[in-house]
């Protein structure tokens, strides 16, 4: 299979920042030279776009998955940060250095999780929403979907994720030997190449306030959160659904 395009199937909050800075970007003038071009997402989408109609048989799919408890605590820690003008938006959206830690209160997780009703199993639904009108952005798609009770094939969602090339758990992408995963990408598009990188910086993207307040979560906590997400949670557990990396 000859591949002309590479797409980056970036799902909030799952390291997608950290993928795009460490390896994509590395490569791209690589892919460029080999007639492959490496799709972005219109800026006003954030570069979060689900599964845009021209996906094809030549689209190279590359995606990352969290544990859906992660994923719903970054992305209301991430909503207070910007509440609280604490996103670098000229630095990669990171958190701005030499800032404190927020307290967010669990009253604040649990009200927040009442009002997202339209996040629940968003993980999965990033791969059968298709925001190609309007230029909506995936989390507008998915509050109109919610709007208008749409539901979603479960037999779709599995099949489209059984379609990306590569599937990444967002926790084995900081343990993961980045020259490997490189060398994976190159070698299933067909292209030869010796570039290396090293010295990566896995903290960068760090969200401190989130990660303490996961930690303080229980196990009834815990559970309340992974009842929003069943799918996602289903998905994150089957091993077979992810690259395996061996050294």
């Amino acid at each position: 299979m000859k591949y002309n395009k590479v797409y980056f199937l970036h799902i909030p909050k799952t390291g997608g920042r950290f993928l795009t800075k460490y390896i994509l970007r590395p490569i791209e003038n690589i892919l460029k030279d080999n007639g492959i071009e490496l799709v972005k997402s219109p800026e006003d989408m954030r570069q979060h776009a689900g599964w845009p109609s021209w996906i094809d048989d030549k689209t190279y799919v590359i995606s990352i998955f969290r544990d859906p408890c992660e994923f719903f605590v970054s992305a209301v820690s991430h909503s207070i940060a910007i509440k609280n003008g604490l996103v670098d938006e000229d630095n990669w959206n990171i958190i701005k250095t030499n800032t404190e830690p927020l307290e967010i209160s669990k009253d604040e997780l649990y009200s927040t999780a009442q009002r997202w009703e339209y996040i629940k199993d968003f993980q999965s639904k990033n791969f059968v929403l298709s925001p190609d009108v309007e230029h909506r952005s995936i989390l507008q798609e998915a509050m109109v979907k919610h709007e208008n009770n749409e539901k979603f094939s479960k037999e779709e969602i599995y099949k489209r994720i059984r379609r990306v090339n590569l599937m990444i758990r967002q926790k084995d992408l900081k343990l993961i030997d980045y020259n490997l995963l490189i060398d994976k990408i190159l070698k299933d598009l067909g292209i030869l190449s010796n570039i290396k990188i090293d010295g990566v910086d896995k903290e960068y993207f760090k969200n401190n306030s989130s990660e303490i307040l996961f930690n303080s979560l229980t196990k009834e906590d815990l559970e309340y959160i992974n009842s929003m997400f069943p799918i996602d949670r289903e998905i994150y557990k089957d091993d077979s659904m992810f690259w395996l990396p061996t050294n």
